[in-house]
């Protein structure tokens, strides 16, 4: 008989709290991003042996933990019999390897690595935190880690003890183990004809790109999906941006137009990460000090601009505003405007020592009249592109921007409990908590900047448009429309039945 596949995974409480992984239950079949991370042996460590992708990234010069020296630590991904691990190590490795540590259920942000399998064991881990006198850290107490089974790990893991002055020491749960039998899981599906990976609206047409795939499609108001093939290669992510005639796509291997009706062409081979566009004028911001504008003919206006990295870009009026971060190797980075209008020409602004806001906290421009947002802070932008008066809202959403006549932020849902009440939320509102973990969307007047409507969604940034009849669309869970009455649901539109359909 066959030995079957089994692994056992320690699950972080920050990758289930996150919405990345699924509350793991038993009998459950779950997939998720995995990491394998190197640690001497002991009863619950395992030895494996696999081949390691060594990645050709420089090595990262890390801190090892509290009052230890920085040491160089390599990466790559590891490959198994029925799963995909990251590594990270501080000794460089290649080829086939055996090493002894542990696996993680991660954040997929910076991994590509993935395992799939029915889950046959949950066990709470808990960890012994101490606080020292005169202190408001806490520190893990070492051999005190216990696991304990369970029929399913918690959908969110408490840490109000953490905020308590009476408590010194605490076991408190930090994540669970989870046994997986990768050979009793039923066939992944075939891939959809499509994933969606960005959406951009113009008029009453909608365009999809792709995930992956060199492919974007256009949407009509009959719903009437067609599909336009880019010369260009599989795997990698893109940007869409929608004009009255079709669509510019841009990413890592350079800029794409798509007419109506017509095949696709390559335009540009730089990287286009960053873009904007105003009717049928584009600007592309690649990583240089030339940015083309493009006009309704696709001829390109070379436009000088300082070099920086693009934060944000906004549409005010017939002009284009970037927010450039210009990034110091000794200090803290400087930032700075730039207005660019659609014949050409460009205002620079002075440098920006600081935005006001959270420390940490992106900024992203949005708003009429235009301002920076920066966590719960937004600042005016002046006509000499320096900051105004600065406006405070009544919470601290971590994800914004422009769309059509609002701007729309990102943050938890709230409960009443936190400093800032029910905001964005007009008071007490009744939402299923044991659900996978969502996020709220909500929209904001553009001037007033008061909330205009909520919804949940599945994502934390999300590309975000708004077409001519007045509907914001995003891409979460697939593409979905916003509803009009707050607390709904998003409603989804299944790309890949539309152009399958055709």
């Amino acid at each position: 008989m066959t030995r079957r596949r089994t692994l056992a995974v320690q699950i972080d409480e920050i990758a289930i709290g996150d919405g990345e992984i699924v509350p793991p239950s038993l009998g459950h079949v779950i997939e998720f991003p995995l990491r394998f991370v190197e640690q001497p042996s002991t009863a619950d460590t395992v030895t494996i042996r696999a081949l390691l992708e060594a990645s050709n990234r420089d090595p990262i010069f890390q801190y090892t933990g509290h009052d230890s020296p920085r040491r160089w630590e390599w990466n790559g991904l590891l490959r198994g019999d029925g799963w995909t691990a990251s590594w990270r190590g501080f000794t460089p490795r290649t080829g086939h390897v055996e090493l002894t540590g542990r696996f993680y259920g991660v954040m997929g942000y910076d991994t590509p690595s993935y395992v799939r399998g029915r889950v046959t064991r949950v066990q709470l881990v808990s960890e012994r935190y101490r606080r020292p006198p005169e202190s408001h850290g806490w520190n893990v107490v070492p051999g005190h880690r216990t696991l304990r089974d369970v029929e399913a790990a918690p959908r969110f893991f408490d840490n109000d003890m953490f905020m308590r002055d009476d408590l010194f020491e605490v076991d408190r749960a930090v994540g669970v183990v989870v046994d997986l039998d990768l050979d009793d899981v039923p066939p992944v599906p075939p891939r959809p004809t499509i994933v969606p990976g960005d959406v951009s609206a113009s008029g009453e047409m909608l365009w999809v790109i792709d995930s992956q795939l060199p492919a974007v499609v256009s949407i009509d108001p009959n719903r009437v999906a067609h599909e336009y093939v880019l010369p260009g290669p599989i795997g990698h992510s893109r940007h869409v941006w929608a004009t009255p005639t079709g669509c510019w796509v841009g990413g890592h291997d350079g800029l794409y137009r798509c007419v109506i009706g017509e095949e696709p062409r390559k335009i540009f081979d730089r990287p286009v990460p960053q873009g904007a566009a105003i009717g049928e004028h584009f600007l592309a911001c690649p990583s240089a000090a030339t940015w083309p504008l493009y006009n309704q003919d696709n001829e390109p206006v070379e436009v000088d601009v300082p070099d920086g990295y693009v934060r944000s870009i906004a549409v005010d009026g017939e002009s284009f505003v970037v927010l450039a971060e210009q990034r110091q190797t000794d200090a803290a980075s400087t930032y700075r405007l730039i207005r660019v209008n659609v014949s050409g020409d460009v205002i620079v602004g002075p440098e920006m020592p600081t935005i006001p806001g959270r420390r940490g906290a992106s900024p992203y421009l949005a708003g009429t009249p235009l301002r920076i947002f920066r966590s719960g802070t937004a600042s005016r932008i002046l006509p000499d592109l320096t900051l105004g008066a600065v406006e405070q809202l009544d919470g601290d959403p971590f994800h914004g921007g422009q769309v059509g006549d609002f701007v729309w932020i990102i943050d938890h849902p709230p409960d009443g409990t936190s400093r800032t009440g029910w905001w964005p939320l007009p008071g007490p509102v009744d939402y299923d908590r044991t659900r996978r973990q969502f996020w709220l969307f909500t929209l904001l007047d553009a001037a007033t900047l008061e909330p205009v409507m909520s919804t949940p969604i599945f994502a934390t940034n999300p590309p975000v448009t708004a077409d001519g009849k007045g509907i914001v669309w995003v891409r979460a869970a697939g593409v979905q429309s916003i509803p009009t009455e707050s607390m709904q649901w998003p409603d989804d539109l299944d790309v890949a039945a539309l152009l399958d359909e055709n």
